[in-house]
């Protein structure tokens, strides 16, 4: 309350603000901050620059913060999770598509609200036995993955890509294109 109060805001409104927040309301956009009826269009043009709302990172939030997002919910929170889990990390937002009925509509609804650090580690596409690499969403199944093992142990190092793979027949276009762009380490260094 005393903060807001340095900014400008009476008592009665800063009360007004801090009790919406132990209520459990949140602003999710600095906009949303301007939209609250105690905050006169003055003074929102005067912090508005100043508003820093920290983003939902995909790839460490729990389901919880998730649920916070517009139009997610519960279902779609451990939708999330669950499939941040066979990835085994987001490499980009976009990959929220993926989940069964996410669609670009309900993407662009909070992708401003969202980043994407790094994954935790990089998938190991040229190391794991056909089982492993057969849960992966973008390799799907075991036949698959046992053509990805016949490619890595019959070709060498600097042909072990994911191009090649799509090339080889391996992966389909889409689905090369979408693990393309995951975070894969790189080939054993002790290949030939």
């Amino acid at each position: 309350v005393e903060d807001l109060r340095r900014l400008g805001f009476s008592e009665k409104q800063a009360l007004s603000i801090e009790n919406y927040r132990k209520a459990g309301g949140r602003f999710l956009r600095p906009a949303d901050f301007g939209k609250s009826y105690v905050v006169a269009d003055s003074v929102y043009q005067r912090l508005r620059d100043f508003i820093d709302i920290p983003k939902v990172d995909i790839n460490t939030a729990d389901s919880a913060s998730f649920d916070d997002l517009p139009g997610i919910g519960p279902h779609y929170a451990s939708k999330i999770v669950e499939y941040r889990a066979k990835l085994g990390g987001y490499s980009y937002p976009e990959q929220l598509m993926d989940i069964y009925r996410f669609d670009r509509e309900k993407y662009d609804a909070l992708s401003d609200l969202i980043c994407c650090s790094p994954p935790r580690d990089s998938f190991e596409l040229w190391s794991l036995p056909a089982e492993a690499l057969a849960r992966h969403p973008y390799i799907r199944n075991l036949t698959v993955a046992r053509g990805i093992v016949l490619y890595r142990d019959n070709n060498p190092r600097q042909s072990l890509t994911v191009d090649g793979l799509r090339s080889a027949g391996v992966l389909s276009d889409p689905d090369a294109e979408r693990l393309g762009r995951c975070a894969i380490a790189s080939p054993l260094k002790t290949r030939q």
